[in-house]
Parts: C-alpha cells; sequence; structure tokens
C-alpha cells in the first residue's frame, strides 16, 4: 500500500471550532495545524494498538502457564502412585 499524499477528513462541529480556535491562537493554516497534531499523535496510537495486542499475546501465554502448572500440581490417579513410589509400606494383613 503506498502512502497517502492527500487527505480529506470531515470535522464534527466541536472539532472545527477548536481547530479555528487554535489557528486564532498560532496563526499558522488549519492544514499545517492538522498536519503537526498528526505528526505528533501518530505514533501515540499506533503503540497503542500495539501494546494492546502484546497484552493478548500475554494474557494468553499466561493462560496456558496456569494450566500447565495446575496439571503438574494436580493429584496422580492412584494407579500412577503405586507406580511413582518405589519405598510403600508394608499393607496390615486384614484383621
Amino acid at each position: 500500500m503506498s502512502a497517502a499524499q492527500s487527505l480529506m477528513l470531515p470535522l464534527t462541529p466541536e472539532l472545527a471550532a477548536q481547530l479555528a480556535a487554535a489557528t486564532e491562537r498560532t496563526g499558522l493554516p488549519p492544514a499545517e495545524l492538522a498536519l503537526r497534531a498528526l505528526a505528533d499523535h501518530l505514533d501515540g496510537v499506533t503503540a497503542y494498538g500495539r501494546l494492546g495486542e502484546e497484552m493478548a499475546f500475554i494474557k494468553d501465554r499466561l493462560a496456558e502457564l496456569a494450566g500447565i502448572v495446575g496439571e503438574a500440581l494436580a493429584e496422580p490417579p492412584p494407579a500412577a502412585v503405586g507406580e511413582i513410589c518405589r519405598y510403600r509400606a508394608p499393607k496390615a494383613p486384614p484383621a
């Protein structure tokens, strides 16, 4: 995808009023103000999106880790206990 060289955006009345006030305060043309604002905030907006994706990835890995830990800490089935323990107390004769 090629980089956009020109962009037309509709502004809400509130945003248009803010732009007009900023133009009056700074003496800069509206297009220059919009370009500066876009340049200042574009990296932040894209970084926020990446941060959300990375957080979702970390949450998924933590869920997997919790599952693995749960399996490792689970009680073994009774048949497996006999295979795990070599040294067992002798069974008492039935009384």
